[in-house]
């Protein structure tokens, strides 16, 4: 006994110093006990010390980081299971169990971590038979304390468990369960620390579900407005191909599958919410500033994702309300890092609640967060975090220029755009690099058309020029199609400027190029678009070379836009093409008098 005491002792010396030396006395002194009581037959205070010494090996493992001192628990505490049956000894064999659990779920940080979790919820499920034995025989309401931590536990297990099972959705389930098993002792009366907890952990699992959480970390929201672009393109697209009764079948199992998807998540969203409120119940801002920031902080995101569902403008005003609830605790000076992510988060809310309401004061506002970001991050030391907010604010400015002082936010834009390109390079993110070149091109062309300086031209030029190393036509034809457009008018605008016939005939191959994707047959409106520039660069191109050959080339081209120009379907295009064809032939017909030029001109027809 005197030994026991003694190993007690120690271990509370090592837990109070946070010192291994007490833990190594303890185990030797324990083991001096077993020798003892071995030599004595004492079974029960053998048991005891297995438990013991499993307890202080647990620690050892933890302080020292030894998987070593793991195994050397668990084979102390089912040492001690040989005598602590659940028959004779239901609490002891509960509360050893549990032990195991621990070790097992500790032991998971370090190694096997999938087999070690299994195993640990093993033995929390062992642990809970006493109590579920209780619980028929006398009902729930008499369950002690003890019974709510191991379901705590194995809610905890599980929740590691969904984040790395492929099958998540089944410890998802078991996880909350677990969780609400212990929120039926854990009232936030009586335990208002673990209730809150408890809440937190549920919140965060039907995040988890909805698919905002990943591993231990939020997703930014801006993920999610990419999952909004793809649900409309897919409802774009099932509204389009439905074709036949037994298409029509199909389509509308794919729209029904998409429909309850987004409210399974909406479903997962609403139980977040309400799990964080209820903590927020227990966490105050005066009382604990930290877990009350860190919860309204996943209450705005849980309301955010789910205004982008909803499309509800409360459901954003709650979460730019939480959102600014954290940011009472979460300050520039205190928690920068905390600060720029809700911030960040902020801007995403704003900028989403603009596509509803007060568009340019709310994209102003989101604009302002995003700048408070950066004050944390930097390109020096978040470069990553640097580049996105860049990028976003690059977005942001180009919407708002849609609204007021279109030439200034333009310039704004392009800057912010320039400065994340100084991260997001070809060579390490190609696909960054492509997108923010290409808008840069349409910036750059959209400020020619403002101020008339053909210095934005060549800019638009070279930077759609350079998304064209991302986009190629065999692997993003589209793209490559559209940029090649933009290009060509880009080049006849800087015609009228500099090195006319080089930039026309610039123009007119790249138009050529975009006709490799743009067929008649695939994108008839495109193709017409395209026919009509390319006459258009033709025309231009014969007021100073080769007359008679380009002109020929332009009413050609324009003939090809007339396949989809008709005067019945766009009456308009159809008036604008006659009219430019009509021009080619006058202009053409006064040069032959003027030159008493002899050979017969040939006549185009212009058939519908």
């Amino acid at each position: 006994a005197i030994k026991n005491n003694i190993g007690t002792i120690y271990r509370r010396l090592a837990s109070t110093e946070n010192s291994k030396s007490y833990l190594y006395k303890a185990v030797k002194v324990y083991k001096e006990a077993l020798i003892v009581y071995a030599n004595l037959g004492y079974k029960t205070e053998l048991a005891m010390i297995q438990n013991n010494l499993g307890v202080v090996y647990h620690q050892l493992a933890n302080m020292a980081n030894k998987e070593k001192f793991f195994y050397d628990a668990i084979k102390s505490f089912k040492e001690a299971l040989k005598v602590y049956d659940i028959g004779d000894h239901p609490l002891e064999y509960t509360s050893i169990q549990n032990n195991i659990g621990n070790v097992y779920r500790d032991m998971a940080n370090i190694v096997d971590e999938k087999k070690n979790l299994l195993n640990a919820a093993s033995a929390y499920n062992e642990a809970l038979k006493i109590f579920k034995i209780m619980t028929k025989l006398s009902g729930r309401n008499n369950l002690p304390v003890e019974c709510a931590s191991i379901q705590q536990n194995l809610g905890e297990v599980y929740s590691r468990l969904a984040k790395i099972e492929k099958n998540r959705e089944d410890a998802i389930s078991m996880a909350i369960e677990s969780f609400y098993n212990a929120l039926e002792i854990y009232n936030i009366n009586t335990h208002p620390s673990e209730y809150a907890d408890i809440q937190t952990q549920i919140g965060g699992m039907h995040l988890f579900m909805a698919g905002i959480l990943q591993e231990n970390n939020l997703k930014d929201v801006s993920y999610y407005i990419e999952y909004m672009k793809k649900r409309k393109t897919t409802k774009k697209s099932t509204a389009v191909r439905s074709t036949g009764a037994q298409g029509r079948k199909i389509e509308e199992t794919k729209g029904h599958i998409v429909d309850k998807e987004e409210e399974t998540r909406k479903e997962n969203l609403s139980h977040a919410i309400n799990a964080y409120k209820e903590a927020l119940k227990v966490y105050t801002l005066e009382e604990q500033p930290m877990e009350y920031a860190v919860t309204q902080n996943n209450l705005g995101m849980s309301y955010c994702v789910l205004a982008g569902i909803t499309k509800e403008e409360e459901d954003f005003y709650n979460a730019i309300e939480a959102y600014n609830e954290a940011l009472k605790v979460y300050t520039l000076e205190e928690q920068p890092m905390e600060y720029a992510v809700t911030c960040t988060n902020l801007a995403i809310a704003y900028s989403l609640l603009s596509e509803l309401s007060n568009r340019e004061e709310n994209l102003a506002n989101a604009i302002e967060a995003y700048n408070e970001a950066l004050k944390v991050y930097t390109l020096e030391e978040q470069p990553m975090e640097y580049a996105t907010t860049q990028n976003n604010l690059g977005m942001l400015y180009w919407m708002i220029a849609e609204l007021a002082d279109r030439r200034g936010n333009l310039i704004n834009a392009i800057n912010a755009y320039n400065e994340a390109l100084k991260v997001y390079t070809l060579k390490e993110y190609p696909s960054e690099y492509g997108s923010i070149n290409k808008n840069l091109g349409k910036m750059h062309f959209t400020l020619f058309e403002i101020t008339g300086d053909d210095d934005e031209l060549s800019s638009a030029i070279e930077s759609y020029h350079k998304s064209l190393s991302i986009y190629t036509l065999e692997n993003h034809p589209e793209e490559y199609a559209e940029i090649h457009t933009n290009v060509g008018n880009a080049y006849r605008e800087l015609s009228n400027f500099s090195d006319a016939e080089e930039n026309l005939s610039n123009s007119i191959d790249a138009f050529q190029e975009a006709l490799k994707v743009y067929t008649l047959e695939e994108y008839p409106s495109e193709y017409a678009t395209i026919q009509n520039n390319l006459g258009i660069s033709y025309r231009n191109l014969a007021m100073r070379t080769d007359m008679f050959k380009n002109f020929q080339k332009a009413m050609e081209a324009y003939e090809e836009a007339l396949k989809v120009y008709t005067l019945k379907k766009y009456p308009h295009e159809y008036a604008m093409l006659q009219n430019n064809i009509g021009n080619i032939y006058a202009i053409m017909a006064g040069l032959k008098t003027k030159m008493s030029f002899d050979q017969e001109l040939p006549m185009l027809s212009a058939n519908m």
